[in-house]
């Protein structure tokens, strides 16, 4: 397939979030919007950090100051389980909530999205798992209204109709949720979400970092993947070099208030843009990681760690089987291309990845976090399981994603 026929073919968008409420100080309208929304009974789901750092008093003042009756659900954990999610959904049942606020990194805000599905519908987490089209099918009622409030640049979840759960049982990442079957459908995607910056500046410089590589994955997917269209890609590219510019100001001075904007933004969009593309190999292989290495006992990685691990060696693979969005990419990240063949050009895009990386200073390997050799094969096989897999602009198999594993353990 050429670049022209890419942009020959027909496609959908939805721009998942209803309403989106941007800018420093904003979560003091939280409380005003669920009135207008005739909450009258909220779940706040987050987590014990957020409740440790205080930014949870911010929303907790919101909700005071307009009467909000609301009650804190502060059980979620890193790589979100899906046994807390229907615990979750059991207490919003019990206190009848009419509205969800999640406040929180991509954990908290994927299992309020969850939660508010279960609370409406029945059976399981499990049963709403998206393995192929017709799944989309399964959620017959509206979940539960929910406002996200973000306090971290980099899943996007905000924006977007998708929540990544583990399944305990064979200890994987589950696809729920997806775009409404009809204009008006049921679908998890927030109603609003309140991006305030100045949640983000307390975020440490290694959460800063993680975060902003989950959201620079997000858009070199997004941009490369067989379902991008024109809509995505520009909003990708916008956003690569946003990244670019502001994700080290960020990490090096977190108290820059324009660079937590920028990398809010960009995450944000991030959010928007692959829900509407996909994403690829990057994901397959971090969300496989995160299902094994996201909980104890073992070493708990971060999944934007997950993704910074493997972002150079899927641009390796994929840089050939469409040079030409290989070659911009290495471009937005600031590689100088002029005069070099097209081929050339789209494999620099791997030197670009690699200096922001190094600027925030993130871990290169596999081994040196503790990722055991021998779960090598169990991670390719879960990473085959993914619902992206086809979405890859050049063919994955069992064997590609092993290579890229073997390659990323011993890193660069």
């Amino acid at each position: 397939m050429n670049v022209m026929e890419r942009f020959r073919r027909n496609f959908a968008f939805n721009w998942g979030v209803g309403t989106v409420e941007f800018g420093a100080g904003k979560v003091a309208h939280l409380g005003e919007m669920l009135k207008a929304m005739k909450a009258r009974k909220v779940l706040v789901v987050t987590d014990q950090g957020i409740v440790k750092t205080g930014i949870i008093e911010k929303v907790e003042a919101a909700l005071k100051a307009a009467k909000v009756n609301y009650t804190v659900f502060a059980e979620v954990e890193p790589n979100p389980l899906d046994r807390i999610v229907e615990k979750g959904a059991g207490l919003a049942r019990d206190i009848k909530a009419n509205a969800v606020v999640a406040l929180g990194g991509g954990s908290s805000i994927d299992s309020a999205k969850a939660i508010a599905l279960l609370a409406t519908n029945p059976g399981s987490i499990r049963d709403y798992q998206i393995k192929a089209p017709e799944d989309f099918l399964k959620t017959k009622i509206h979940p539960l209204p929910l406002i996200a409030i973000p306090t971290t640049s980099g899943t996007g979840t905000e924006g977007n109709f998708w929540s990544i759960i583990t399944h305990t049982e064979n200890w994987s990442k589950m696809a729920i949720g997806g775009p409404p079957q009809y204009p008006g459908g049921p679908c998890i995607a927030a109603k609003a979400t309140i991006n305030d910056p100045l949640l983000t500046v307390s975020l440490p410089p290694f959460q800063t970092a993680a975060t902003g590589l989950d959201a620079f994955a997000h858009h070199y997917d997004a941009y490369t993947a067989n379902l991008s269209n024109p809509i995505s890609d520009a909003i990708s590219e916008y956003s690569i070099k946003l990244i670019r510019n502001f994700l080290p100001i960020a990490y090096t001075n977190g108290t820059d208030l324009e660079a937590r904007e920028m990398m809010s933004l960009a995450s944000l969009l991030g959010g928007i843009s692959f829900a509407n593309s996909d994403c690829s190999a990057v994901h397959c292989l971090a969300e496989a990681l995160g299902g094994m290495y996201g909980n104890p006992p073992r070493p708990v990685i971060a999944h934007g760690l997950a993704c910074s691990l493997f972002l150079p060696w899927c641009m390796e693979f994929n840089s050939l089987t469409d040079p030409v969005k290989h070659a911009n990419v290495a471009r937005f990240l600031g590689e100088d291309v002029s005069g070099l063949t097209l081929t050339v050009a789209a494999g620099r895009c791997v030197d670009g990845v690699k200096r922001l990386i190094r600027a925030v200073e993130l871990p290169r390997s596999l081994e040196s976090l503790g990722v055991k050799k021998e779960d090598l094969p169990a991670i390719a096989e879960r990473a085959t399981w993914n619902v992206s897999v086809d979405s890859n602009p050049r063919p994955l198999s069992l064997e590609v994603f092993k290579d890229i594993l073997n390659k990323a353990y011993k890193g660069w």
